[in-house]
């Protein structure tokens, strides 16, 4: 199937309440950057929050990536930056800063093997266990970035020791894949309604200004959202695709 109609596929996906999809119980969401769980499930974080259900939000790497020749905005105080959005996107969110876990890896090189991969393993592994969480959301292994790839290998290892657990992707950088390529089978999985929780959303997106606004104008080879590719994720659904045992 060619990317365009699996896409078009995904987005007529069957709706499926927060409920049914998660129960009452925690669930942890891996986010490759301190963004990618505000772009994916802000909406869904939202509702859960606002139920006082407990979600965990586990960011893999660091975010010194996305501007790297900035003077203003040197390695250190780019990463301070990018936690101090993640911790506000997750106030308006309504998020439990506890709940919001920093495993610092290298932006751009985060790790899909080796000793460094076998920690983060390890911790999910083990936040999953203490919590009790079901579900584990991470984002889709056919969104074409490194990070994004490390992380669904990171939650494919984590699933191996915790077969009970469910596992969920989300696509990012997916929704923008080459629409000439193709994918094996179709999407399954399912749409989550947010629009109640939107203006929210778009909120705790706002949050994080270095990815989204002219914040950092000193790099002009820095990554900033466009119209374009923000699109996806300013509408009334979330989308998750359903990965086999």
């Amino acid at each position: 199937m060619k990317i365009a109609q699996y896409l078009e596929a995904a987005r007529r996906l069957p709706i499926i309440s927060r409920e049914e999809l998660t129960g009452d119980a925690p669930f942890v969401i891996l986010s490759p950057h301190p963004d990618d769980e505000t772009l994916g499930l802000g909406g869904l974080i939202a509702q859960a929050r606002s139920a006082g259900q407990e979600v965990h939000v586990v960011v893999l790497t660091d975010g010194a990536g996305s501007h790297p020749n900035s003077i203003e905005y040197p390695p250190e105080k780019l990463i301070d930056l990018r936690k101090a959005e993640v911790r506000a996107a997750g106030e308006i969110l309504g998020m439990d800063q506890a709940c919001v876990h920093h495993l610092d890896l290298p932006d751009t090189k985060a790790p899909s093997e080796g000793p460094a991969f076998d920690e983060a393993v390890r911790f999910v592994s083990e936040l999953l266990s203490r919590t009790g969480a079901k579900n584990l959301f991470v984002t889709w292994d056919q969104d074409p970035h490194c990070d994004h790839k490390a992380a669904a290998a990171l939650a494919a290892s984590v699933l191996n020791d915790n077969p009970v657990v469910h596992l969920w992707a989300y696509p990012i950088w997916g929704w923008h894949l080459d629409t000439e390529e193709h994918l094996p089978g179709e999407p399954r999985g399912y749409r989550v309604h947010i629009r109640s929780e939107l203006t929210i959303k778009q909120k705790a997106i706002a949050a994080h200004a270095s990815q989204m606004s002219s914040l950092i104008g000193d790099d002009p080879t820095g990554f900033r959202f466009t119209a374009e590719t923000l699109a996806p994720f300013t509408t009334d659904y979330e989308y998750v695709f359903e990965i086999p045992a």
